[in-house]
């Protein structure tokens, strides 16, 4: 995907992190009246106007503003998401885990996936692959707080999608992604029938459990920098 103008790119940027924050329409007035950029209404509405062109926003319904699509989401992952430490409390949170953990490792499955899915507001599961699967999962309470949710055929079908979730971890360990948090967007493999959802996962080997894959997943207006930081962290830092 060829890179964007500097202009485009750093107006893409704000709508992106600006919609995951408040899951509601940019227009170009709100880009305007944030004083971020030192440009006419009118070119801001030029350059959405581009990026609509290009395929990067879209606009829902009879909406004034704009909303990322699933290319603009991955042209953020790509080139414009930071790969950032995760705060000290977040690091305070995890370390207390693993300290637990490493104490009663039986309690991993459990009391990890839980933290995870509170931390990130997702539903969250951690999947092992040895001398046969186990699963555990938590966080669909709260993922269901999220205003996407208010449309019932996407309540639907994230249920679905959770109960068939041996099939996705299963689909998620075969997968040859790399040694670090992985982002799948909409219909992207191997989450190829959520199309309106988005996850990063990460595998990793465990001495006890053997093979393992993490993974969290919601709506694509979700953090991608704080859920792949936290995972990295995770499995690199205090699984290993």
């Amino acid at each position: 995907m060829n890179r964007l103008g500097a202009r485009e790119e750093n107006i893409l940027n704000f709508i992106i992190r600006d919609y995951v924050k408040n899951a509601s329409p940019i227009s170009s007035g709100r880009i305007f009246d944030s004083r971020t950029f030192r440009l006419s209404p009118a070119t801001i509405r030029n350059a959405m106007l581009e990026l609509g062109d290009d395929g990067y926003l879209e606009q829902p319904h009879t909406s004034s503003g704009r909303i990322p699509t699933d290319k603009a989401y991955r042209y953020f992952v790509d080139n414009l998401m930071s790969r950032k430490d995760p705060t000290r409390n977040e690091k305070m949170l995890l370390e207390d885990l693993a300290k637990e953990i490493r104490e009663r490792h039986e309690m991993l499955f459990e009391n990890f996936v839980k933290s995870l899915a509170e931390e990130v507001g997702l539903f969250t599961a951690i999947a092992s692959f040895n001398n046969g699967s186990r699963i555990e999962t938590y966080g669909l309470e709260k993922v269901f707080e999220e205003p996407e949710f208010d449309d019932r055929n996407l309540t639907v079908e994230f249920s679905r999608l959770v109960d068939n979730i041996d099939d996705i971890a299963g689909k998620f360990l075969e997968d040859s992604f790399e040694d670090r948090p992985s982002i799948f967007i909409g219909g992207e493999k191997p989450l190829h029938n959520a199309k309106e959802f988005s996850s990063v996962a990460m595998k990793f080997l465990d001495n006890e459990f053997g093979n393992c894959v993490i993974f969290s997943i919601g709506p694509k207006r979700m953090n991608y920098e704080k859920v792949s930081s936290l995972l990295n962290f995770i499995v690199k830092d205090m699984m290993e």
